[in-house]
């Protein structure tokens, strides 16, 4: 177990065996890193949670280290846990996401940067939620959440553009106007996700934020969600 300079960890905390924490962390009252994953694939092998610098994890969060020697559930710089959240083995959060109170990550899902999850979320395991992506309230998740769009519910429907925080995050209203269309193309297109991904590509070559739209797509295992609705949040 390593703990770097300036964490603060409140009563009741326990950090097991295989932890290793980053600088200027709050770990809060009752937060659980690293019991042994529920998961009937392990067997006692080693392995850790990793938490980088700067993150605040509130009360009676449990983050489990993951199955697999050498493997490690990973949560990434400046992030925001709120309290009873539960990450599961193997899962890596990214940097200045924020994981709101109740919400529940199966085994191996992956939250990109910036990505914000809303209370009493329910994640399946291995699915993915794009960078700059916001997951309305009590939602479930079975598919992955591109880059960028904003969505709620259960099931599960896309409303659009996460266009506030896109705003919030720097983006230019140029960036902005690029992904609007890049959502009308997939969602509102009825061209079919591969033409439409092929369609982007040819339009929009020099786009990293498109890159990045499709690489996520193209690299989904449990497919994208493509189910939208036009009311909004």
């Amino acid at each position: 177990m390593t703990i770097a300079d300036n964490t603060i960890i409140g009563p009741h905390a326990i950090l097991r065996t295989g932890t290793r924490v980053g600088p200027g962390c709050r770990i809060g009252p009752g937060v659980i890193v690293a019991e042994p994953p529920m998961d009937t694939a392990f067997q006692g092998e080693p392995s850790q949670v990793i938490l980088g610098a700067g993150n605040d994890l509130r009360e009676y969060v449990t983050i489990h280290r993951a199955t697999g020697r050498g493997k490690a559930t990973c949560i990434g710089d400046g992030n925001l846990i709120m309290a009873y959240v539960h990450v599961a083995h193997n899962c890596r959060v990214g940097n200045q996401v924020t994981i709101t109170n109740g919400c529940q990550l199966g085994g191996h899902v992956e939250i990109q940067d910036r990505a914000v999850i809303g209370g009493m979320t329910g994640i399946h395991q291995f699915v993915r939620v794009g960078a700059y992506a916001m997951v309305g309230a009590c939602s479930y998740l079975n598919q992955d959440v591109p880059p960028f769009l904003l969505g709620a519910g259960n099931p599960f429907r896309l409303r659009g553009l996460n266009a506030v925080g896109l705003r919030r995050a720097g983006f230019s209203p140029t960036r902005i106007a690029v992904l609007r269309r890049l959502y009308r193309t997939v969602y509102r297109s009825r061209l079919g996700l591969r033409a439409a991904l092929r369609e982007l590509a040819q339009t929009f070559p020099k786009s990293p934020d498109v890159r990045r739209f499709l690489d996520f797509a193209e690299s989904s295992r449990r497919g994208v969600l493509l189910k939208s609705g036009e009311s909004a949040l």
